[in-house]
C-alpha cells in the first residue's frame, strides 16, 4: 500500500490575495499625492501664495534700498520671517481644503470602498498634506530671503540665522497643517475648517490680546497662533519660553488630529 503524499497541493491562482499593509499605504500615499495634484484648488493656493511672496519680497526689497532704511547688521530673514507667517495662512487653506474636499462633493464614500481601512487612509492623507505643505511653506520663506538679498544687498544673506529661521517655519507649518487637517477631519467642511483654523491662528490671539482683560490675555497665550508667532519671529508673552511654544503649538495639532481621526474612525464618513 502507498502512503499518501504529503505535498501541499499548489495555490489556486485564481484565490484573491490580501496585500501587505505597506503595499497598501504605498498605494494610498500615491493616490493620495495625485488627488492633492488633481484638485484646481491646490495649484491655486500654491500660485497664489508663490507669487504673493514674490511680491512682498520685491516692493520690501527695493524699500530697503533707500539710504537709511535699514540698520547695521540686518538680515533678509527679519522680512522673510514676517512673509512666512502671512504664507501660513494660505497654508492653512490649502490644508483644510484639500482634507475636506472629497466629504464636499461626496467623493469619500468611493475613496473608503478603494481603501477601506480608515487607518491607512488617515495615515496618507495626513502624511501627504503636511508635507507638501510645509515643503512648500520652507521654500517660500527660502524665496523671499533670496529675494530680498538679491533686491538690497545690504541685507546679509546669514546663514545661521537662515538655517534657524527655516527650521522654525517648517515646526509651524507642519503643525499648522495638522491642525487644519484634524479640524477638517473634525468638521467635515471646507468652510468650518478654513474659519476655525484662521480664527485659532489669527484672529482669536490679536482680538484677545487686545482685550483690557487679564483672562483675555491669559487665553490669548495659549492659543497657537501666538506660538506660531513667537518661534517665527522670536516675540511671545513674557514668561514663555522658546519650549512652551512649541509644547502649546504642537499640543493643539496633536488634539486637533485625534479628535478629526476619531471621527472618521468612529462615525460614517457621509455624515
Amino acid at each position: 500500500m502507498t502512503s499518501p503524499s504529503t505535498t501541499a497541493a499548489p495555490a489556486d491562482p485564481s484565490t484573491p490575495t490580501t496585500p501587505s499593509s505597506p503595499t497598501v499605504l504605498a498605494r494610498t500615499l500615491r493616490a493620495e499625492w495625485q488627488r492633492l495634484w488633481t484638485v484646481r484648488t491646490t495649484w491655486l493656493f500654491a500660485a497664489a501664495a508663490l507669487l504673493g511672496t514674490t511680491a512682498m519680497a520685491l516692493l520690501a526689497g527695493h524699500d530697503a534700498r533707500g539710504v537709511g532704511q535699514t540698520r547695521p547688521g540686518e538680515t533678509v530673514w527679519e522680512g522673510a520671517q514676517i512673509m512666512a507667517l502671512l504664507g501660513l495662512f494660505v497654508l492653512l487653506a490649502t490644508a483644510a481644503v484639500s482634507t475636506t474636499a472629497d466629504h464636499a462633493t461626496g467623493g469619500i464614500v468611493p475613496t473608503l470602498q478603494w481603501t477601506p481601512r480608515r487607518a491607512v487612509l488617515l495615515t496618507a492623507r495626513t502624511g501627504v498634506v503636511a508635507v507638501t505643505t510645509t515643503v512648500l511653506g520652507v521654500a517660500l520663506a527660502l524665496l523671499a530671503g533670496v529675494v530680498l538679498h538679491a533686491m538690497a544687498g545690504q541685507l546679509a544673506l546669514s546663514v545661521d540665522e537662515g538655517t534657524d529661521t527655516l527650521l522654525a517655519v517648517a515646526y509651524v507649518d507642519a503643525s499648522g497643517a495638522l491642525l487644519a487637517i484634524g479640524l477638517g477631519l473634525l468638521l467635515r467642511s471646507t468652510a468650518g475648517a478654513v474659519v476655525a483654523a484662521l480664527a485659532l491662528m489669527l484672529v482669536l490671539p490679536l482680538l484677545l490680546g487686545n482685550f483690557p482683560f487679564a483672562w483675555a490675555q491669559q487665553v490669548a497665550d495659549v492659543l497657537p497662533g501666538t506660538s506660531a508667532i513667537q518661534l517665527v519671529v522670536g516675540e511671545g508673552p513674557a514668561g514663555h519660553s522658546t519650549a512652551d511654544a512649541r509644547m502649546i503649538l504642537a499640543g493643539w495639532a496633536l488634539a486637533a488630529l485625534a479628535l478629526g481621526w476619531a471621527r472618521l474612525l468612529r462615525s460614517d464618513a457621509d455624515r
